[in-house]
This record gives C-alpha cells, sequence and structure tokens, in this order.
C-alpha cells in the first residue's frame, strides 16, 4: 500500500484524458469486506470487537487477480464520495488496475460486506456474510453514465462481467449496455472474449425467477463461463456437473467451468470434458477463491489465444476461434494454473491476500504442473 504522502502510481486521469491501453476490461461491483481480526477469527459478528478491512467484490476481486499476472486491467464500477469510496480507488490504483472508467455517486455509499468465518472454513462451511447494500452506490449505475465512458469499454481482448450487476435497475441495463459497447458485433466481437463469473446471490434479486432467463440469454454469448454446482438447477434444470456444463456448452459458451469446492473442478470444452482434483493447502479463508480461480482461468487461455497459429493466418483477429481450437493439453494447462490461484486464495484471510504480486506469476503459455489434492475453487 502507499506510503502517507505517496499518490498511487495510477491515478485516475482527468475525464478529457484518452483511455489508458489495457488488456481486460471488467464490470461490476467494488465494495469493502471487513474481516474479524485473527485473534477473532471464529466467533460471530456479534462478538467480534475488531476488524480488518479488504477490497472486496466479486469482479473486483477478478480484476486483482487478473493485473497480479500482469493482464493490463481496468475496473468500471461505481462507488460512494465517501471515506470507503476513496479506499476502494486507492487499492485498485495500488493494484495497477486502470480507474479512469470508474464513476463516484453523488449520495448512495460504497457498498461493505462483514464477513464471519465460524467452524470448519473448508469450502465455505461455517461463513456467513452481512451486507450493507440498501442500495449502494454500485447498484446505482446507470445505462447513460455508460455510453458517457464508452471509449473506455471498447479496448481490450477482454469483457469480464458477473450476475451481481444485473440483478435489479438501473445497474441490470448498465450492465446489458456496456456488454454491447465493449464487445459489438462481426469482426469486432470476433476480437474479443467475453467471460463470466455467475456468482448468483438470490438475495440481491427482487424476483430470482427473472435471473434464469435472463443470465441463459447472456451466457449463450459468452466465451469462457465459470458457474457453481448450486447455480446449474436454476440456470440449466439439472443438478449433474456433466450435464449443466455440458447445457451451457450447447448453448453457446466455449470453455464451462464448474467449480467444486475442495473436490476440485470440471471443465467442458471443445477438446473434452475433465475433472480436476484442487490443489491441497491449508484453508484459512475461502472467500475469493472462486474470483482467484476464475481470474487464473481468463489469464491463461488469454496467453494461449494470443499465440497465431502459423498454419491458420486468418485466425490471426479472430480470438473467439482460436479459443475453441485449443487441445486438451492447452486447456488442462489453464486449468491447473487457476487450480493453483485458487488453493493460494484459501491461504490468507481476504480474497487477494493469497495471490502473489505481479511479478511473481505471469500467466505464460506451456504446459503446467498436474493438479493435486483439495481445497476450495468456490
Amino acid at each position: 500500500m502507499a506510503t502517507p504522502g505517496t499518490p498511487p502510481r495510477n491515478r485516475p486521469p482527468g475525464p478529457l484524458a484518452p483511455p489508458l491501453p489495457v488488456d481486460a476490461v471488467v464490470f461490476g461491483e467494488a465494495l469493502v469486506d471487513f474481516f474479524p481480526v485473527p485473534t477473532e477469527l471464529g466467533r460471530p459478528l456479534e462478538e467480534v470487537t475488531g476488524f480488518s478491512r479488504f477490497l472486496g467484490g466479486a469482479p473486483a476481486n477478478f480484476a486483482v487477480g487478473l493485473a497480479r499476472q500482469g493482464v493490463k486491467t481496468a475496473l468500471c464500477t461505481q462507488v460512494g464520495g465517501d471515506a470507503f469510496g476513496r479506499f476502494v480507488q486507492a487499492q485498485l490504483a495500488e493494484e495497477g488496475i486502470a480507474t479512469d472508467g470508474l464513476f463516484q455517486h453523488g449520495s448512495a455509499r460504497t457498498g461493505i460486506t462483514f464477513v464471519s468465518l465460524t467452524g470448519s472454513a473448508m469450502a465455505g462451511a461455517g461463513r456467513s456474510f452481512l451486507f450493507y447494500r440498501h442500495p449502494s452506490a454500485d447498484m446505482l449505475i446507470a445505462p447513460g453514465q455508460i455510453d458517457e465512458r464508452a471509449p473506455y469499454l471498447r479496448r481490450g481482448r477482454l469483457f469480464h462481467f458477473g450476475s451481481s450487476s444485473l440483478s435489479r435497475e438501473p445497474s441490470r441495463a448498465a450492465t446489458l449496455r456496456a456488454l454491447e459497447l465493449a464487445t459489438g458485433k462481426g469482426a469486432q466481437r470476433a476480437a474479443h472474449l467475453v467471460s463470466c463469473d455467475v456468482n448468483l446471490r438470490p438475495h440481491l434479486w427482487p424476483e430470482i425467477k427473472d435471473a434464469p432467463p435472463l443470465l441463459r440469454r447472456l451466457l449463450a454469448d459468452c466465451d469462457i463461463v465459470k458457474l457453481v454446482p448450486e447455480e446449474l438447477p436454476l440456470i440449466f434444470g439439472t443438478e449433474d456437473v456433466e450435464e449443466g456444463a455440458a447445457k451451457a456448452r450447447r448453448a453457446g459458451a466455449t470453455v464451462v467451468a464448474v467449480t467444486l469446492g475442495e473436490s476440485g473442478c470440471y471443465v467442458d470444452s471443445p477438446a473434452g470434458g475433465i475433472h480436476f482434483a484442487a490443489e491441497s493447502v491449508r484453508v484459512v479463508d475461502p472467500t475469493g477463491a472462486g474470483d482467484a480461480f476464475s481470474a487464473g482461468l481468463v489469464a491463461r487461455l488469454l496467453a494461449e489465444v494470443a499465440v497465431r497459429d502459423p498454419e491458420d493466418p486468418a485466425s490471426s483477429d479472430d480470438l473467439r476461434k482460436r479459443l475453441a481450437g485449443l487441445n486438451a493439453a492447452q486447456i488442462k494447462a489453464a486449468v491447473s494454473h487457476a487450480c493453483h490461484l485458487g488453493a493460494l486464495a484459501c491461504s490468507a484471510l481476504g480474497a487477494t491476500a493469497g495471490l502473489p504480486p505481479a511479478d511473481a506469476s505471469p500467466p505464460t503459455r506451456g504446459p503446467a504442473k498436474p493438479p493435486a489434492k483439495s481445497p476450495a475453487t468456490r
């Protein structure tokens, strides 16, 4: 973190400045997570007297995960004009994440979450959340604001989103507008990958029945999709992991990962379906493990599709075609890398504290270690 008096190394430019060059644009909530201090872990929230503060929110965690792997990343979100909003902006800037597409709401406050870890933290057991988002600034981002930031969205090779910003208006319309502007159609769409970590939170939806048809429609145009087993019955009408992944693929997705906590994950792609064991680690806190997994998977797949096929020059700008053409070894390397980052996220308190710094683990192309055994990748 920056020392007092030191400006963040990636301070947002003025409103007339050109967009910063990035390779990935992430859309969605950036929140503040409060965890009990280490000496009070295991206590219910009502008994906790001290908290540690972290950057949170699944899209923000994902953006940090990409940035820590050397992927130039921007986050489009909205925070409050309050102390926590300033904390979020400073943390993003410290991670080297471009915030030139970030908005500040005039009255709504930055969302905060209190996280309780009681009993066994393995795979999320004994974990609960207390949200203060009624509504928070991120939930009030509007489509008109997105139009103002169109140049900031039309950059890079990847656009990523989750479902929380789709749960209600006006952020639902803003998310759909951002997706439309970022990806375009025809040749422009072929030059962009779209990834989605569904991360469905039913309590955010005024009518949960609205979620399945909307998500099925959007996931059909995604290239990389990450799900968890609890989402499969609601979205695809099945509890079977392999069947759910196959349905997502048949709908239009190219690479589908279903994370299974301590049981690893299952990934379906044009190269086939495969189960992976989770990597062994001492679990301190599984919060953010799924976000880290998604960031690892996407970063490695981006590295793979960056390599042009000398035998197929026509596909040089068609990232979607290159993604569909990855072989089993390339997919395995990407998933192994994702499992590794998911395990690291479990090794420390906070969603991203366990991830290595940006210069420690670039997502280089090539074979990775085979997966070992066990914890959470949710």
